[in-house]
C-alpha cells in the first residue's frame, strides 16, 4: 500500500446520481473487445451509447494511459449539438458544412 494511504480511511463514493455497474464475470469486458483474456484484465475503455443501444463514440486505451474528463464531455456535447463536429469542436462554435 502506497504510504500516503496507510492509516487513512477509504474515500467514499457517497450518494451517486447514475448507476454504478461492476464486471465480476469480465462478459461486458470481452464482449465489447477490451478484455485481455492472458491477463484477466480489460483495457480501459470508454463507449457511448444512445437510449436505443447503438455505439455513438467508443475509444479504448492502454491501462498505462489515462483518459479526460473534459474530452469525454466535449464528445458527448458535441454527439448532443447535432451537427457535423470538427475534432476540436467545443460548445458553441460552429458546425462543419455536410456536403
Amino acid at each position: 500500500m502506497p504510504e500516503r494511504l496507510v492509516g487513512r480511511p477509504a474515500p467514499a463514493l457517497g450518494r451517486l446520481n447514475f448507476p454504478l455497474a461492476s464486471d465480476i464475470t469480465k462478459s461486458v469486458a470481452r464482449d465489447y473487445g477490451v478484455l485481455i483474456e492472458e491477463e484477466g484484465v480489460a483495457l480501459r475503455g470508454l463507449f457511448i451509447i444512445d437510449p436505443e443501444g447503438e455505439v455513438k463514440y467508443q475509444v479504448v486505451n492502454h491501462n498505462n494511459v489515462g483518459r479526460t474528463v473534459d474530452e469525454t464531455l466535449r464528445v458527448l456535447q458535441a454527439l448532443q449539438s447535432g451537427g457535423l463536429c470538427p475534432s476540436d469542436w467545443k460548445p458553441g462554435d460552429k458546425h462543419l458544412a455536410a456536403n
